[in-house]
């Protein structure tokens, strides 16, 4: 309880030293909001593009195609019949390419036997490709799954987008960047009924009306948060966010920038959601909402 009561007054007291910083949707403001739109249509494509996932079996050869004796069938048609397998190496994952097709790394090098390694810090391993098709391998705590991507997949043409809110400078913030001495680590809800151990490394703290508040943040300045819309107007799991540093070190929380996870329009994604305590109790009526847009 004590400990609670030094955290909330500590809270006051480094909003309380904060500077005030009034915020306006000037022509620079727009013209950065557009890119960053555009860099999440780029996103929102690449996950419209997955159009198959499979759990590996460490004991099976996890071949891949259009052909029915394959471990993991393919749903388009139009792929080849067989790509090649993932086996299981001892502790790594190696990709053994079909004899009848060049498939290339992300260099263009043809390639017919190569380990899937090093996983990078979104658990992904290296992509290849053939033609349209690519692939890679996304470990989890407890499985790995084989994503299969078609740049021309039909559902990226056929997702709209999402309705937002219009702009608003009331819900962008300054706030101040407390760096936990060791990473909190936190079991998160994910989509599909399961859970993950998520690490944060810090938390922002800001003031909304008279109010303090603090978001736990992620590598990459990355915020998963929920708020009194999610019952209403947005994704009801909670929504995305990444902030950015200005010159004085200060965070600069712009909630016009939330954007929904890829398991509000993928299928085929496995999205972690925010933690209990990164749930706000007001309405943020800026970014994302759940509605999708009109053709």
């Amino acid at each position: 309880m004590k400990k609670t009561i030094l955290h909330f007054l500590s809270l006051l007291f480094l909003v309380s030293c904060q500077e005030e910083k009034s915020s306006e949707i000037s022509q620079d403001y727009l013209e950065k909001h557009e890119e960053f739109q555009k860099k999440l249509r780029e996103e929102q494509d690449y996950y419209l593009s997955i159009s198959d996932v499979f759990e590996l079996d460490p004991l099976a050869m996890n071949s891949f195609g259009t052909a029915a004796e394959n471990d993991f069938q393919l749903r388009d048609s139009l792929a080849p019949s067989n790509i090649g397998q993932v086996k299981f190496d001892k502790d790594s994952l190696v990709f053994i390419a079909s004899p009848e097709l060049e498939i290339k790394d992300k260099n263009d090098s043809i390639i017919e036997r190569f380990p899937l390694a090093p996983i990078d810090d979104r658990g992904h391993s290296p992509v290849l490709s053939f033609q349209n098709y690519s692939w890679y391998v996304n470990s989890h705590e407890k499985v790995k799954l084989l994503r299969i991507l078609d740049s021309l997949n039909p559902e990226i043409k056929k997702f709209p987008g999402f309705e937002s809110y219009d702009l608003d400078p009331d819900f962008i913030f300054q706030a101040r960047v407390n760096r936990y001495k060791n990473p909190k680590i936190v079991e998160v809800p994910m989509a599909h009924d399961q859970t993950m151990n998520a690490e944060f490394i810090g938390e922002l703290i800001f003031e909304y009306k008279g109010k303090a508040y603090s978001l736990d943040f992620m590598e990459g300045n990355f915020i998963m948060f929920g708020d009194e819309t999610a019952k209403t107007t947005t994704y009801g799991a909670g929504r995305y966010l990444e902030f950015e540093l200005d010159e004085s070190g200060k965070a600069i929380l712009d909630f016009n920038r939330a954007y929904n996870p890829p398991c509000s329009y993928s299928g085929f994604t496995t999205c972690a959601y925010p933690p209990q305590e990164n749930w706000l109790d007001f309405e943020v009526l800026a970014g994302e909402k759940e509605k999708l847009k009109r053709k």
